[in-house]
């Protein structure tokens, strides 16, 4: 799925899936007897019918699973970022993954909560949350819950298929709240721009063959 994009499929046991852009993702035409496996490399929401005779395994990058039976979740692992995270929705999920010493480990989630995983030290953090910000994507929405600023850039270069490049570090920690649904980009750094007093601008690119803008945020 190209960014700036989004893309629905529905497998072959009937579970339902949402992709967001910048993803890939395989799976069979059929499963085995045994499993359904599936690889995801990007953002995905997983609507997992129910098999209690063959688990449903999401193998994500930096060597981390997601293993279910019947759930809603989402999973965000891109292979370019070391965070792998996991919020679940409804129902139960296993999120395997290796420790600092490569030991093998795993957390069961409950409903209402999102797992942190960084993949540079192994370290694993549980949050509480309502699940709206990580999973409004698969309805055209773009939600901010007092969201850090570097990762509300993240999440609008998946949607507006961009690049910022965030120029003061101090801005991190600046924090923002709304909802937007069919705003154009330029509102929505309006928007922090009022809000936060940063400032914002296109830059030209140096290679004349990169089809997508710069934004330099500062």
């Amino acid at each position: 799925v190209p960014r700036s994009g989004e893309y629905f499929v529905t497998l072959c046991d009937g579970s339902k899936v949402w992709l967001n852009a910048d993803t890939e993702f395989e799976f069979p035409v059929n499963f085995s007897e045994t499993i359904r496996e599936v690889r995801l490399k990007g953002e995905a929401y997983f609507a997992v019918a129910k098999d209690l005779k063959k688990k449903f395994v999401v193998s994500a990058p930096h060597s981390s699973q997601i293993e279910v039976l019947g759930t809603h979740f989402n999973v965000e692992a891109y292979e370019d970022e070391p965070d792998v995270s996991t919020t679940l929705v409804e129902g139960q999920v296993c999120f395997h993954f290796s420790d600092k010493d490569y030991l093998a480990k795993k957390v069961v989630m409950k409903p209402g909560q999102r797992l942190v995983y960084s993949s540079t030290n192994g370290d694993v953090q549980l949050y509480a949350t309502s699940c709206l910000s990580e999973t409004a994507w698969k309805d055209g929405k773009i939600i901010f819950n007092n969201t850090p600023l570097d990762v509300a850039l993240r999440m609008l270069e998946k949607r507006f298929n961009v690049t910022f490049k965030l120029k003061n570090a101090r801005l991190k920690t600046n924090a923002f709240t709304g909802t937007f649904t069919e705003q154009r980009l330029e509102r929505i750094l309006e928007y922090f721009k009022i809000s936060s007093k940063i400032q914002w601008r296109y830059l030209e690119s140096p290679d004349i063959r990169d089809e997508r803008s710069i934004i330099e945020v500062y």
